[in-house]
């Protein structure tokens, strides 16, 4: 075994950073034409299809029914112990996104020259710029069923512009579904060393520049209709980029805090005419359900379920906080439904797959029927966006976005075992240990690893393992990488981390042995050889 494997990834890095971007081979499997067969089938359009067969090619639905025909290059899976889902969409989330690093500089603060980035006024800011969508992410949404997301900036005032992806692919331009599709309004100050540092002084700046957009773009249509005699406008690039967001073309999405914040937003989209949805960051929006109503309005629910800071069980402590944690807040879309206002789930609060569904079973559990959440993660989102016609439901025609499930949705006993996204199959394999085999540790938690060698390198790795089934995360000096499909076994560990870099993906393989809170073993990575290396636990 040599020690050169760290020389070689920093060597191939700087050397990616310079070569020009390859294109990733997909992620799913190269075989295009698919045939379930004998599964029940929930197309979401009418009555669940028993022992129904659906056929997928290249990318769509090409036949679902009874009795429809398998082709002959179809390869065929064996639906009989599995129930066929649409594929669940984030229809809002922001952990996919890797945003730049902002420092405020304490120059700007002695000079007093702000500018409407400091301000949180970033229209332009783009989704699409900053999505991260590797493989070892890919596979721990499949694993919770789902195929798609929208995805938006979630900083400031007027945060940035979402993007809509199916989960098929890791490159970008594959995956994007719509692009440009939202504009995030929130309500909070972004820096209290500068106006506008008040709730007063937000809305007062909300309301100036939906405004000034108007104007900008009526100066703009005459002057490029008449020309002569006109002065022609200054042009602003942020009036630009919410031109067709304050004009109704497009929504914007308020991210409302608490019941207050869904009131400011309610007024504002009325007194400018917006097409506009509320996320209900705070789960409050059962305070103000007949605004809601009497707004036809719609609803992104949040399901992290904290007692925002403006309600009375926060006020009187964290005993009653807690409390109402527990009991009042996980019904909030409960009585969205009952009120019947349309809603769709967010993973806003939530970060990642595993919590933000732990959240809608939560809310079931609070009374929401099984239907009404399994509607709001595929149909409700799917109408929201526009996406009707292509995803929410199984047809003929549509994107083959779907999931294969062992039991029904929403129990303790259903796995996803197959996911389609854009008609790609992606496998999830169970990870069972065998007799003599059982995890003896549970190495959950952060752990400092550092690799051995004459360059070394030191990363946290975050492991989360459910029995034999070990994931987690990777943070490097390069960015943090996320990897599924790990294995315990005994005092064993081993797991398999994709790197990527300018367009390359670089597999590096862990294997150790576990010794209270100490981890030693090797990793490898191709042709570069192996090094050793050795993890802490860190405490808490």
């Amino acid at each position: 075994m040599t020690r050169r494997i760290f020389h070689g990834i920093l060597a191939l890095f700087v050397a990616l950073m310079v070569l020009p971007k390859l294109p990733l081979s997909s992620a799913g499997d190269l075989h295009g034409v698919w045939a379930v067969k004998d599964a029940k089938i929930m197309t979401l359009t009418g009555p669940p299809i028993e022992k129904g067969i659906l056929v997928i090619r290249n990318g769509l639905i090409e036949a679902c029914g009874v009795n429809a025909p398998i082709p002959q290059d179809a390869e065929v899976i064996d639906g009989s112990k599995l129930i066929i889902y649409p594929g669940f969409t984030d229809s809002l989330g922001q952990s996919l996104l890797k945003l730049p690093e902002e420092k405020f500089s304490l120059e700007k603060l002695y000079s007093g020259d702000f500018d409407e980035k400091d301000r949180g006024v970033t229209p332009g800011l783009k989704a699409f710029d900053y999505i991260n969508l590797s493989k070892g992410t890919l596979e721990k949404y499949y694993k919770y069923g789902f195929t798609a997301a929208q995805v938006i900036p979630d900083r400031g005032m007027i945060t940035g512009q979402s993007s809509f992806f199916c989960f098929s692919d890791t490159d970008k331009n594959k995956a994007l579904f719509l692009k440009d599709v939202c504009l995030g309004i929130g309500f909070s100050p972004s820096n209290f060393m500068m106006y506008p540092n008040s709730l007063m002084g937000v809305q007062s700046y909300l309301k100036q520049a939906f405004t000034d957009v108007s104007y900008f773009d009526s100066a703009e249509a005459r002057w490029l209709k008449e020309m002569k005699g006109q002065t022609r406008p200054e042009y602003n690039a942020n009036f630009e980029a919410m031109s067709d967001y304050a004009a109704g073309k497009k929504p914007v999405i308020f991210l409302c805090r608490n019941q207050y914040d869904i009131r400011r937003a309610l007024t504002l989209a009325a007194d400018f005419k917006l097409n506009y949805f509320i996320c209900d960051l705070g789960g409050d929006s059962f305070e103000v359900i007949p605004e809601l109503k009497n707004a036809k309005a719609r609803v992104l629910c949040t399901v992290a379920f904290k007692a925002p800071g403006t309600s009375i069980s926060a006020q009187r402590g964290k005993e009653e906080r807690e409390k109402a944690e527990k009991e009042i807040y996980p019904k909030n879309p409960a009585k969205l439904a009952e009120a019947g206002i349309p809603f769709a789930f967010s993973s806003l609060g939530t970060d990642d797959p595993k919590s933000f569904m732990e959240g809608v079973q939560k809310a079931i559990d609070a009374g929401l029927a099984k239907e009404k959440a399994l509607e709001a993660l595929t149909t409700n989102p799917a109408v929201f966006f526009g996406v009707d016609k292509a995803l929410g439901t199984i047809e003929r025609g549509k994107v083959a976005n779907v999931i294969l499930t062992e039991g029904e949705a929403f129990t303790k006993e259903a796995k996803v075992r197959y996911a389609f996204a854009d008609g790609k199959k992606f496998d999830l394999k169970e990870v069972v240990a065998k007799e003599g085999e059982k995890p003896t540790v549970n190495v959950s938690g952060k752990w400092d690893l550092a690799i051995e060698g004459q360059v070394g390198m030191k990363v946290t790795i975050e492991l989360a393992q459910e029995e034999a089934s070990l994931s987690g995360r990777m943070v490097t000096p390069f960015g943090a990488f996320d990897f599924t499909g790990g294995i315990v076994s005994g005092s064993d560990v081993s797991f398999e981390v994709t790197l990527s870099l300018a367009g390359q993906e670089i597999d590096l393989f862990f294997s150790a042995t576990v010794e209270g809170e100490t981890m030693r073993g090797t990793v490898v990575q191709g042709t570069y050889g192996s090094a050793e290396f050795t993890a802490k636990r860190i405490p808490g």
